[in-house]
């Protein structure tokens, strides 16, 4: 039976495997701070960036703060952005809120991932973050909910650069290390040859 005494550390779920384990034995200190934050982060335009590199802890970090005991008073609803032409992120947003059933007596926390595909890796100034960066005070009236934004650490570099006053309003950046073997994974895959 569960305690109701309920702490900073993280709830492993019995499906987790090793390298799952892992990453949340690592990482810790960031997810105690991230799980702070979402505690704090009033009914309203909260930013939270995550800085995860990989999809797959990314999906293992979301799972965990969906089965986390201090997020049962949380909805969170993941919107996923990973159009590569996406230009106007905070239309989308809007759009994808309509289609929301709010559940009664709970915070709603909006979790974003795909952006990095219209972020992109190089060029100049992408679309997405210089209109991201152009309307950002519209976001507090028309987005008036915590959002948690998962990158990897380039598209995050990038954001912060060309969209300084959209970052200027995060409220928490939270870093997660890769697990060695997840690393060496994702290396594996890249390099084995490729069967058409």
């Amino acid at each position: 039976m569960l305690s109701k005494k309920q702490s900073n550390q993280p709830q492993v779920t019995p499906e987790l495997n090793l390298a799952k384990e892992t990453f949340v034995q690592i990482n810790q200190q960031s997810l105690a701070e991230l799980l702070t934050f979402l505690d704090f982060a009033d009914t309203q335009l909260t930013i939270g960036f995550v800085a995860v590199n990989f999809a797959e802890d990314r999906n293992t970090l979301i799972k965990i703060l969906n089965n986390h005991p201090q997020c049962h008073d949380i909805q969170f609803e993941l919107l996923n952005f990973a159009d590569p032409n996406l230009r106007f992120l905070r239309d989308e947003i809007i759009s994808d809120l309509k289609e929301i059933n709010l559940e009664p007596d709970k915070k709603l926390v909006l979790i974003i991932i795909g952006l990095e595909k219209s972020i992109g890796l190089s060029g100049e100034y992408p679309p997405v973050l210089q209109d991201l960066n152009f309307v950002r005070d519209a976001f507090t009236n028309s987005v008036p909910h915590p959002i948690l934004i998962f990158l990897p650490d380039h598209a995050l570099t990038r954001l912060a650069k060309y969209a300084p006053d959209f970052w200027a309003w995060r409220k928490g950046v939270f870093y997660f290390k890769t697990v060695e073997s997840t690393q060496e994974l994702a290396i594996e895959k890249l390099f084995s040859p490729r069967e058409y």
